[in-house]
This record gives C-alpha cells, structure tokens and sequence, in this order.
C-alpha cells in the first residue's frame, strides 16, 4: 500500500529534495498499479512541472494555494465544520483513531491533515483503504476541480485520490462545494472574511447523508472506519 504514501508525499510541503523523491513515488504507483494509466499520466506531468520549479518558487506556490486559499486547505475537517467547536471533537475522534492503529501523530499539523490520513489509510488493505477514501470522496472531488480552475498542478493527486475511492462522489455536493467557494486566490479582506464562514459541507447538509449518497458526517465516517482499523501490532 505505498500507493498512498507516495501521494501523500506528493502533497506535502515541498523542498530541495522534493523533485527526485517525487520520481520515486511515480515508479512505486507504476509497480504497485492501482492508480488508472489515465492518472498517472497526469501526475507524471505533475512531477515534471514540479521539478522545473526552484525550490523557493514551489514553497511559494504551495503557502498560496494550500494555507492562504481556505477552499484549498490539506485539513479535511476545516470543509465540514469550519472552525466551529464541533472541529474540535472530531480531530480527538481522528486521533483516537490513530492511536488505536498504533499510530503516534508527529509535527504541527493536526490530526486532520490529509497526508496525514492518507498515510493511516496506506497501513489497511485495498478495500478498506478504499471505503476510507469514500468517506472524504465529496471534499477530494471538489479539491480537485478547484485546483484545475486555479490551473493548479495538483490537481491531478486530488483526482486520483477521488478516483481510487470505493465510490463516486455525489456531483449535487460537488456542484454546492464549487459554488460556495471555486478556489480562487483571495486578497487578504477576502481571505479573514473566507475563514470566518462555514464551508460548502455544512453539518445540516452532512446530517442527512448516507454512507451511499452524500458526504457522511465526519464522526458517521470515523465510526466506520475504526471498524475497518487493524490490530495493535501494525
């Protein structure tokens, strides 16, 4: 499952070292041939406009899109609840996750960061990192199409990521995401007044969707997945 690890990588805050490594995780998505020909296409394109960035130009590019567009943000739950307290409860609930998986969450970045979710998934098999995946499916599939508007090279790991899901995300989600926010860059009035409303998947919205239709709420998703969460010795 290093499938998920390498994108993971793929969306971490790049480097100097980042290009070869990037070259790395294209040859373990070749090997282990989960990700469609169709995606990995893309993300070889990915990795090529990666490498002919400067090191300081990709950082830039990164900061731009992912923490100063809040309709970009790697941190799953700030789509569903925004900054409201019910956050809160949910990043312990993520947490707790980890740490049953034997998993000890390390740097800044709180439980709900996406590469670092990606790499729980990466320690589950196929199908439940999969059904893992749906379960986030509604806020890769708009994370994706936000990056293509912004003509984004990311976009293509965010549709992989979609496309790898156990299932398809709902385009009546899709569409309500995208007209609350399309991903543009905001000047800084923009930006306060963006972190201050609450994202596209609100908790009424989320309230009302099923495991089969609709983005499942983030503590229907966390239920689920601790019933797929693999033994201690992992």
């Amino acid at each position: 499952m290093k499938t998920l690890r390498a994108l993971s990588f793929m969306l971490s805050y790049p480097d100097e070292d980042t290009p070869p490594r990037l070259a790395e995780c294209m040859d373990l998505l070749r090997k282990e041939g989960w990700v469609s020909e169709e995606d990995i296409a893309a993300l070889e394109a990915f990795v090529e406009r990666q490498a002919g960035k400067d090191s300081l130009d990709a950082q830039e590019d990164y900061v731009d899109l992912f923490d100063r567009t809040p309709s970009l943000s790697l941190h799953l739950f700030e789509h569903v609840h925004g900054d409201s307290r019910d956050r809160g409860q949910a990043l312990v609930d993520l947490l707790s996750l980890y740490e049953e998986a034997g998993l000890e969450a390390v740097g800044e970045e709180t439980p709900d960061y996406l590469p670092m979710f990606l790499e729980y998934l990466s320690l589950l098999d196929i199908e439940k990192a999969q059904e893992g995946l749906a379960g986030i499916v509604e806020i890769t599939g708009a994370l994706a199409e936000r990056h293509r508007r912004r003509e984004s090279g990311y976009a293509p790991v965010f549709a992989a990521l979609t496309n790898l899901a156990a299932r398809r995300p709902d385009p009546a989600q899709i569409s309500a995401a995208l007209e609350k926010a399309g991903g543009e860059a905001f000047d800084l009035q923009q930006l306060d007044k963006e972190w201050e409303e609450q994202f596209a998947f609100s908790k009424d919205s989320l309230a009302n969707s099923t495991a089969d239709s609709g983005c499942p709420r983030a503590r229907d998703m966390l239920e689920r997945m601790q019933q797929n969460v693999p033994g201690k010795e992992v």
